[in-house]
């Protein structure tokens, strides 16, 4: 079920703030977009700003984290910014591949978490739609996803140890949320899967 939560002056201050610092990460993209017009640069484009739009309409939270899993979320999603580098080598249709099916399911994961996106863990009302009918983290999965299209792109041992952090982080991450949000044990249930159909 999800609730509305709706959103404090405070919060909505601290989103907008939060916002206007992802369009301004996303304006260092643009440039290499228009210069090189490919599918994956695009795509990646496209979801920082969607990343901006969730963030001024997403839900003020009930319940939030402690302080340390905010800045474990956040060394999460910016670690791969700081260590993946281009390297080639690798065969690129497959890695292309497998990154555009990531930006697709990332784009799709936070159109389903709509007023509930958020990065630090913090309950906006539980998500149960969309990608989040099949499994219970499809954007951490899409986002997995994208770096081993990465990785297989361009293997290398600092791109390797990129992806082996994120995912543990990630999967870190997976448990400190689900245990914050209401009514999450009755959803696990219906919904068996946290990444992988089948598997996990």
């Amino acid at each position: 079920m999800i609730h509305s939560f709706k959103k404090r002056r405070r919060d909505l201050l601290l989103d907008a703030v939060v916002g206007a610092g992802w369009l301004a990460f996303a304006g260092l993209y643009v440039r290499p977009v228009l210069q090189s017009g490919g599918l994956i640069d695009w795509g990646r484009l496209l979801f920082l700003f969607l990343l901006v739009a969730l963030f001024i309409m997403r839900d003020s939270a009930q319940k939030s984290g402690a302080a340390w899993e905010s800045g474990l979320a956040f060394v999460g999603t910016l670690l791969p910014v700081a260590i993946l580098r281009p390297a080639g080598g690798g065969p690129p249709l497959l890695g292309e591949s497998l990154q555009v099916i990531g930006l697709a399911g990332t784009l799709a994961a936070g159109i389903s978490l709509g007023r509930g996106f958020g990065i630090a863990p913090a309950d906006r009302g539980l998500r149960t739609r969309g990608l989040y009918r099949w499994i219970r983290h499809p954007l951490y999965a899409a986002e997995i996803c994208f770096y081993v299209g990465y990785l297989v792109a361009n293997p290398t041992l600092r791109n390797m140890a990129g992806l082996t952090m994120v995912t543990v982080i990630q999967v870190i991450r997976i448990g400190r949320e689900e245990r914050i949000l209401d009514g999450y044990a009755s959803y696990a249930h219906r919904v068996r899967y946290r990444l992988v159909p089948f598997v996990w």
